[in-house]
Formats: structure tokens, sequence, C-alpha cells
């Protein structure tokens, strides 16, 4: 038996089995609250992450190339996609654009490259890193389509063999979608062909056709 003493100072005589009982509702209780609040800052902090993207992920930016000049592409081996896509790491050493390349026709020495906005600021590094697909035309080579060589093949079928090709020539753009990784290089997490809009007779701009590509499509 144990006293137990009441607000009004009259004890009173409870069993053990009364006081285990007390204890372990009293435990009970306040595992609850812990447990409700361990789940509530879980929730807050995927709440705060869907908010703010850059809390789970790299916040990609578009930059803009142009062929030719002193660009200058290095690869090496990647790794193999799930698809069983040979991968190829590629860097893109570029010249750095002074203005932003706009979004019309770019403003673009052949080799540069520049943020659509605004130019490089001291200190942003001139170079792309890149993973993309060896061979962009497996597919089509495995049903006997004719691989496609020509100087244009990357427009339809990019790949770490015809990209380098492509930006040989001053006439040819590419859009990267790059963050900064602060280790002096860009990351692309996305990149297709730019293709300048060209003004139809009569008035009115259309863009040239092109096909979507292989590419690593991450972002």
């Amino acid at each position: 038996m144990i006293l137990n003493w009441s607000p009004d100072g009259i004890g009173s005589l409870i069993t053990s089995k009364e006081y285990t009982m007390k204890i372990f509702r009293f435990v009970v209780t306040l595992w609850c609250l812990a447990m409700g609040l361990a789940a509530s800052e879980l929730i807050s902090s995927k709440a705060e992450a869907a908010l703010d993207p850059s809390m789970s992920m790299q916040q990609s930016y578009e930059l803009r190339c142009r062929g030719g000049g002193s660009m200058k592409f290095n690869s090496t081996p990647g790794s193999t996609s799930s698809s069983g896509e040979q991968m190829t790491n590629v860097t893109i050493d570029f010249a750095v654009g002074t203005q932003g390349a706009g979004t019309g026709k770019p403003n673009l020495n052949p080799g540069q490259c520049s943020w659509i906005d605004r130019g490089f600021r001291p200190g942003e590094p001139p170079q792309i890193h890149l993973e993309i697909v060896s061979f962009g035309q497996q597919a089509e080579a495995r049903h006997g389509t004719p691989v496609d060589r020509s100087p244009t093949a990357a427009e339809r079928y990019p790949d770490a063999q015809n990209l380098p090709q492509y930006l040989s020539s001053s006439d040819h753009y590419w859009t990267f979608w790059v963050y900064n990784t602060g280790q002096r290089y860009l990351q692309s997490t996305s990149q297709h062909v730019f293709k300048v809009l060209k003004a139809p007779p009569g008035g009115g701009r259309f863009p040239l056709p092109s096909k979507p590509g292989n590419v690593n499509e991450s972002f």
C-alpha cells in the first residue's frame, strides 16, 4: 500500500497496482508528446524544402554558347546509365562573354558563352562539366537505320562524338543549364541545341525545327 496526499491535505491509500498504472500513463503521455514534436519538425523541414528548391537541389541557370573560336573539348569515360548506355564525361573550356547573350540571336563572339541576362563576373569559372551519352544513335543502329553522320547530327542525336564537331562551327549555338559548383567549374544539368529564330516572308518569326535528342536530363 502507498500513502497518497491529496490537494486538501487529506491522505489516502492507493494500491501498488494503481500507482504502477499512473506511472505507466505518465510515461506513455511523455512518449506521445515527443513523437508528435519529432513528426512536426519533419513535416516543417519538408515543407521548407518544397518552398525553397535550393535546399534540396542546386538551381540551374541558362548559359548560351557559340561554337568556334578557342572553345575546347576534353572527354573521359563515364558511367553506364540505367538503360545500359555508356556515358562520357565532357569538359568544355570557353571564352567568357562580357555581355548578356540575350534571348534572340546571341550577342556572342565565336567560342564565347554567357548568361542570358548578363555577362560573366570576375571569378566565375569558364568551364562546363557534363555527362552525355557516348553514342546517341544506338537504337537506330540496332534496327538497321542509317547512322546520321552529317555535320548537324547533334541537333537530333547529341552525343559525346558529334557535339564537339557541331560546336566547332561559329554558326552553331548551344544552351546549357548549369550551376556554379564552387570548384572552378559549372556543372551542366541539361543541354540542347539553340536555333536562331528566322523571320519568314510576310513578317513574324518561327524557330527552325529540331528533333529532341538523347541528352542528360537530370534537371
